[in-house]
C-alpha cells in the first residue's frame, strides 16, 4: 500500500520539517489500525507513501473502503487545514519481495490506475473484480481505459458510495453519512474514534518513521495516490492466511466464527493451553471494545491463566493495560499478572509500579505539574503491582528452600 496524501508535496514546501512530520504521524494514527485489522502487511514507506500487501482481495477492498470512511469520520472533525485525503487503486498478480521492496506487473498496474482515480475513490482492475467476494463489497463498473505506459486497455471498476453518502473528506451536506457506509470500517472490533485531542496525544507520543527511499522509477510511477497490491496466492503475503482462524475472526469482528475456532482449537490442545486461553481474552476483550458484549475483568482471568502457561504475549498484553489511560483496567491488569504466580509477571508489574508510584512518597516539581494539569493518575494499579511482585518472589523463595 503506497499512501500519498492529497496535497502533501504542496503542503511539504510551506510548513517547517516539525509540521511535515507531525502530518506523517497523524497519516500513521489514522490508517495503520485499518491496515493492521485486515491482514495487510506494511513493506514500507516512501515519504508520506505506504507500501503494503494483502493475502485475499476482499479484505484489501474492505480495507480501502475503511481507510476512506474513517478518513472522513476524521474529515469533520477537524478544519480544511487538518484534513487527509487520499485516492486508492488495487491491483492483484503476482508479485516478488526482494530486499525490503516489492516488485511485479501489479505494482505497475496499480500505479497506473491510481492516476485515474480522485481522492476518496477505490478503484481497481478487472483481476480483483472476479476474484472477490462482491456480495460484501458494493462494485460499480467504470469501462475500459487507456492507461499510460500499457499497450491495451484496461478494465477498471472502483467500490460504490452508499446513497446519501458524504462526496468526499468534509464535503456535502452536514446530514450525509459516511461514503462507504461503513461497509469495512464497522468489521474493525476496538477502534478507538479519530478524535483530535485523542489523536493528538498519539501523534506526540509515537516518532514519526524515517522516509523510506526509493528507485526513481517506482517513486514516479506511484505518486499520488495509494496502492493496494493483493496476491493471487499465498507467496509472500501468505502469513495472513496461516494465522490462527481465530485470529483472523477477531480482527474482523466475526465473534461467532471467533468463537467456533476457540472451541475448535480448546477441543484440539484442551482448555488450560496457552494459546487457547490467549484467544479467548483476545475475543472477549475484542467485543467489550466493540460494544458487543464481552467482559475485560473475564479477558484478563484469561489472560493471567494464560502467562502462568507460559503466554509471553498475554504478559505483554497485560503489561500494555497496566500502563493505559483507564484506571479500573490498569488495577485489573496489575491483579491478572500478580494472580498468574510466575517469574515472567514480574518485568510488567515492575513497569507498572515505576509508572505509578506509592501515594506516601512526596511529590517532586515534575508530580505537583502532573496533579494541576491532569490529576494526580494514581488509581492503585501501582500498590497492586508492588503487592504482586512480592507475593511472587516470596512463593518461588519458597520453592528454592
Amino acid at each position: 500500500m503506497l499512501t500519498d496524501m492529497q496535497g502533501f508535496t504542496a503542503a511539504t514546501s510551506r510548513q517547517t520539517r516539525e509540521e511535515n512530520a507531525r502530518m506523517l504521524a497523524l497519516h500513521d494514527a489514522l490508517l495503520t489500525p485499518v491496515i493492521d485489522a485486515f491482514g495487510g502487511r506494511h513493506v514500507k514507506s516512501i515519504g508520506d507513501a505506504y507500501l503494503v500487501l494483502f493475502a485475499a482481495p476482499t479484505e484489501a477492498l474492505l480495507c480501502g473502503a475503511a481507510i476512506q470512511d474513517r478518513l472522513w469520520d476524521h474529515a469533520r472533525r477537524v478544519g480544511e487545514a487538518e484534513r487527509i485525503a487520499v485516492r486508492i487503486a488495487l491491483a492483484m498478480g503476482d508479485v516478488r519481495l526482494d530486499d525490503g521492496d516489492v516488485f511485479g506487473e501489479a505494482v505497475n498496474l496499480a500505479s497506473r490506475i491510481e492516476g485515474q482515480a480522485g481522492a476518496g475513490e477505490i478503484w481497481f482492475a478487472e483481476a480483483l473484480y472476479w476474484a472477490a467476494d462482491r456480495s460484501r463489497v458494493p462494485v460499480e463498473e467504470l469501462g475500459w481505459r487507456a492507461l499510460d505506459g500499457l499497450p491495451e486497455q484496461v478494465r477498471l471498476f472502483r467500490v460504490a458510495r452508499v446513497a446519501g453518502g458524504s462526496v468526499g473528506p468534509g464535503e456535502g451536506p452536514a446530514s450525509a453519512g459516511p461514503p462507504y457506509g461503513g461497509v469495512g470500517l464497522d468489521l474493525v472490533a476496538g477502534l478507538a474514534l479519530p478524535e483530535p485531542q485523542r489523536l493528538a496525544r498519539a501523534v506526540t507520543r509515537r516518532r514519526p518513521a524515517a522516509a523510506a527511499s526509493a528507485s526513481p522509477g517506482l517513486g514516479l510511477a506511484l505518486r499520488g495516490g495509494v496502492a493496494l497490491l493483493v496476491l493471487a496466492a499465498l507467496g509472500a503475503g501468505g502469513w495472513w492466511l496461516t494465522r490462527p482462524a481465530a485470529e483472523r475472526a477477531i480482527r474482523l469482528g466475526n465473534w461467532e466464527d471467533a468463537r467456533a475456532a476457540i472451541e475448535a482449537e480448546t477441543a484440539r490442545r484442551g482448555a488450560d493451553d496457552r494459546e487457547v486461553l490467549w484467544w479467548r481474552g483476545r475475543l472477549e476483550l475484542a467485543r467489550t471494545d466493540a460494544g458487543a458484549g464481552g467482559s475485560v475483568r473475564a479477558a484478563f482471568q484469561a489472560w493471567s491463566r494464560a502467562v502462568a502457561a507460559g503466554s509471553r504475549d498475554a504478559a505483554e498484553a497485560l503489561g500494555r493495560e497496566g500502563m493505559g489511560e483507564d484506571c479500573g483496567r490498569r488495577r485489573l491488569a496489575a491483579r491478572a499478572l500478580a494472580d498468574s504466580r510466575v517469574r515472567e509477571a514480574l518485568a510488567p508489574l515492575e513497569a507498572i509500579a515505576t509508572a505509578e508510584r506509592p501515594a506516601s512518597e512526596p511529590d517532586g516539581a515534575l508530580e505537583r505539574l502532573k496533579r494541576a494539569v491532569a490529576g494526580d493518575g494514581r488509581c492503585g494499579a501501582g500498590d497492586l503491582a508492588r503487592q504482586g511482585i512480592a507475593e511472587i518472589e516470596a512463593i518461588h523463595r519458597r520453592s528454592v528452600r
